[in-house]
């Protein structure tokens, strides 16, 4: 994982003076504070660990009228393990999570401030300012989503392939053009998982009275974050360009849940449905793919995983 072949080395890399390209600096700001303290790389990981849990659980607290079912979306989905791997994207992603209501309540200014902190955690982060279009208006109702997942799918072998290079390579990103993470993944098991997600979500969400801000910009987060999962058949890596909208699922599918109009006999079929599509996604991505790595589960506090990352620094140098 990046833990190992990333993180780790580059702690160690900057602790012996050494320059890192490419790294955010507000990462890069957490890294040096952290050297302050230990050379240990593992002091790391647990203030990163930190941030992100502590800003996710924080706008749980003040967001979810169900915090637990929120907890259990947010292991189901997946988002906890994947933030324990692509930590720097999940820095960015945790500050933009605690942001939105900024952004719900026309707070631009302190949406701004997060916007800029969570790009100085992860470069790809402005990708979430497509929020900014998607508070008032019911952008991606059912008829829409269902033509837009088409055409990307339809076009997804023969047109994307070329648009979505022709942009990465004025970025940073163009680095992965050529690469192993270049590749074309139809993920079919991922696309369902997301379209039912979206399903649930517009189901409550037409069944709720004085629709507003908040309600259009959920349904539109989930809209988004599926059109993305689909583009992943175009180029691997958009598949964490989902995370940005897809989180806010955490929030949304309890909020709406709580604030639907539908009778207690409904809301209880909406939860099961959702926990049998969630628990299938977790089987199949955590245990039977096993992505990421997380079985056996490991931590960065194993000697073996220590033992690990000092020989490939030691084969770096």
């Amino acid at each position: 994982t990046d833990y190992f072949y990333t993180y780790a080395p580059h702690y160690i890399k900057v602790g012996q003076g050494l320059d890192i390209p490419n790294l955010e600096l507000g990462y890069m700001l957490i890294v040096r504070i952290c050297l302050l303290i230990t050379k240990d790389y593992a002091i790391l990981f647990a203030v990163t660990s930190a941030i992100i849990i502590g800003l996710t659980f924080y706008t749980i607290y003040k967001e979810s009228p169900y915090p637990a079912l929120s907890i259990v979306i947010y292991f189901l989905t997946g988002y906890f393990f994947y933030s324990l791997n692509i930590m720097r994207q999940f820095l960015a992603i945790s500050v933009l999570l605690f942001s939105y209501k900024y952004l719900v309540d026309k707070q631009y200014i302190k949406f701004a401030i997060c916007a800029i902190i969570a790009f100085f955690f992860h470069s790809s982060s402005p990708i979430f300012l497509i929020a900014l279009l998607l508070c008032d208006r019911e952008v991606f109702d059912l008829k829409r989503t269902m033509i837009i997942s088409i055409l990307l799918l339809i076009l997804g072998k023969y047109v994307w392939p070329y648009v979505i290079e022709l942009i990465v390579n004025h970025t940073r990103f163009a680095v992965y053009i050529g690469s192993q993470f270049d590749k074309t993944q139809l993920r079919l098991s991922d696309i369902i998982v997301h379209a039912i997600l979206y399903v649930i979500i517009y189901y409550l969400y037409k069944n709720t009275k004085d629709v507003g801000r908040k309600e259009k910009f959920f349904l539109n987060m989930q809209a988004c974050s599926l059109f993305f999962i689909i583009l992943t058949s175009t180029m691997y890596l958009l598949f964490r360009f989902s995370f940005y909208f897809g989180i806010f699922n955490i929030i949304s599918i309890p909020y709406l849940l709580h604030k639907s109009d539908i009778s207690t006999k409904k809301k209880i079929a909406v939860t099961i449905i959702l926990m049998i599509t969630l628990v299938g996604n977790i089987i199949k991505t955590n245990v039977i793919t096993n992505t990421g790595e997380v079985k056996p589960y490991k931590t960065i506090f194993t000697v073996k995983n220590r033992e690990f990352i000092n020989e490939i620094q030691n084969t770096k140098t």
